[in-house]
């Protein structure tokens, strides 16, 4: 017996690791707490009751350090930004996140016959409506009956996990609903180039860039997709193509908008045995070297943190390689590596051609570019709208709704058209104006805002990353002036004349050249 109980007391994972005496005594006193409750959730609030409660209390340090140790050995369920649900049992949660997201044949009574088009959403396309949700909630046979009070902790727990993607709302008056990864079974109908109307000719491929593993853990993809949908958004196929507002999220390919408002730059995220690979669609500029090295980067730190952070898993190794970008990676031929040498072209195996090889995903630290003078004036300019100019828009929008989104996530477009639709600043020649049609004596505050969208405009529909000195130049006489103007309206904390002599007199780095023709 004596020997069964230390075989035993071996598979723990705290065996022959140094633990609190008073770890010990929290753990009976909430084992004794569970078996009282209907269902395993506590507040850190009724925790801290019960610790004081015990013979060597926890102080606020000491239970915060337990809790985080005990979510780690996955013993209970705890977040520091959701206090107010902890799990005890993690067995529940699970039972709770199969009421959700189950195979449909394990799937009980949810209003089917009423639900039937919008379960078919969930068990194909992966998309979950607040419908279904409030079906589960209502279902007397199973554990989340009657548990609406708790309904989004669970949400946003399935949420940490990767398991849904709350879905971008287009007006305040849709439903909530989400994307679920791991529940979609669709394939592309055709080819996805063909699904997006990507030619040759009109759009630009960079090289697949691949990331090979000996073993490719299954749901790997899924976190990863969740990580690529916090920064980019899904995007849609043609209305006139799919029905409307069906998302490019298939089984083992979804698509991205990298600009969200243009959808000039499209990200693809494939997959095949024991390969995860990403191109970019680029249908306005011209690719060239180290353009993409940041979303690189982002892809390949997304994946080193679910491995050994989410996964845990130490012995899962990747290498990454690129491939040509003509045609879809349907097999894994063709695989060539990076080199610290630069090389201009190459033979590609698959179309039994030589292409030029542009290395755009280096990430620069081999080579210095050669930066032309058009091209610092192109970028002091972008960086002169995409934050000061942004800015002013969003300070003065601020004074009429105070409950806008996040500076981050506001755009030109988004609060230009808010302006528009808010209508206090008429521009003299009403909205939607040319450089032709505001004179200089026009100074009103809408006069400014048009003279913004159309520095932003001049910028995003350039066919080139050049800007010369004579149009440099007017265009920062014309934007000194009206940030004056600003300065005396909105009276910012750190005056944006002042921001716009920083920007001018700044030597702009690679980096910045590169970030700005990303961004405009």
């Amino acid at each position: 017996m004596r020997q069964y109980i230390i075989n035993l007391a071996k598979t723990m994972s705290i065996w022959n690791k140094r633990y609190p005496l008073k770890f010990i005594q929290m753990e009976m006193c909430l084992q004794e707490k569970k078996k009282e409750l209907q269902i395993p959730i506590m507040s850190l609030r009724e925790i801290q009751h019960i610790s004081t409660k015990m013979p060597k209390p926890l102080n606020e340090d000491e239970l915060r350090l337990f809790l985080e140790f005990h979510h780690e050995i996955r013993a209970l369920v705890y977040f520091k930004d959701l206090p107010d649900f902890i799990i005890l049992d993690t067995q529940w949660l699970s039972d709770a996140f199969k009421c959700i997201v189950t195979a449909e044949k394990f799937r009980k009574d949810v209003s089917r016959h009423r639900m039937k088009g919008k379960l078919k959403d969930l068990n194909v396309r992966g998309i979950l409506h607040s419908d279904v949700l409030e079906g589960i909630f209502k279902d007397e046979n199973n554990i989340l009956y009657q548990q609406d009070q708790h309904k989004d902790d669970i949400l946003n727990i399935m949420e940490k996990f990767d398991i849904i993607i709350p879905a971008p709302r287009e007006s305040l008056d849709e439903k909530d609903y989400y994307y679920v990864p791991c529940m979609v079974k669709s394939k592309p109908e055709k080819d996805i180039y063909e699904m997006f109307n990507v030619t040759n000719d009109n759009c630009k491929k960079s090289t697949w860039l691949c990331f090979k593993f000996m073993f490719l853990p299954p749901h790997l993809i899924n976190h990863l997709i969740a990580s690529l949908s916090r920064k980019f958004k899904i995007a849609e196929l043609d209305a006139t193509e799919q029905k409307k507002g069906q998302i490019a999220l298939f089984r083992g390919t979804v698509v991205f908008e990298l600009h969200k408002s243009t959808k000039l730059r499209k990200l693809i995220l494939m997959t095949c045995p024991n390969f995860i690979q990403i191109q970019i669609l680029e249908l306005k500029k011209e690719i060239k070297r180290g353009m993409y090295k940041d979303i690189a980067a982002f892809v390949t730190e997304e994946i080193i943190k679910i491995i050994s952070r989410r996964f845990k898993m130490s012995n899962v190794k990747f290498d990454k390689k690129w491939k040509c970008g003509l045609k879809q990676p349907e097999s894994v031929t063709g695989l060539n590596d990076f080199s610290e040498k630069q090389i201009i072209k190459y033979h590609c195996e698959k179309c039994q051609a030589t292409h030029k090889f542009t290395d755009e995903w280096s990430d620069l630290q081999n080579e210095s570019l050669c930066i032309t003078k058009e091209e610092f004036n192109f970028t002091k300019m972008g960086m002169i709208v995409l934050n000061i100019l942004a800015d002013v828009l969003y300070d003065l929008l601020k004074q009429y709704r105070p409950n806008l989104p996040p500076r981050s996530d506001c755009d030109i477009t988004y609060l230009y058209r808010e302006h528009r639709n808010l209508n206090k600043h008429i521009p003299s020649n009403l909205w939607g104006g040319t450089w032709q049609t505001i004179p200089n004596t026009d100074i009103a505050i809408g006069d400014d805002i048009e003279r913004i969208r159309l520095t932003r405009n001049e910028l995003q529909h350039s066919k080139t990353f050049n800007l010369d000195d004579n149009r440099f130049n007017d265009l920062c006489n014309i934007i000194g002036h009206l940030l004056k103007r600003f300065d005396q309206n909105i009276k910012p904390v750190s005056r944006y004349t002042d921001r716009l002599n920083e920007t001018l007199a700044k030597t702009c780095s690679e980096e910045e050249v590169i970030s700005v023709e990303n961004e405009i």
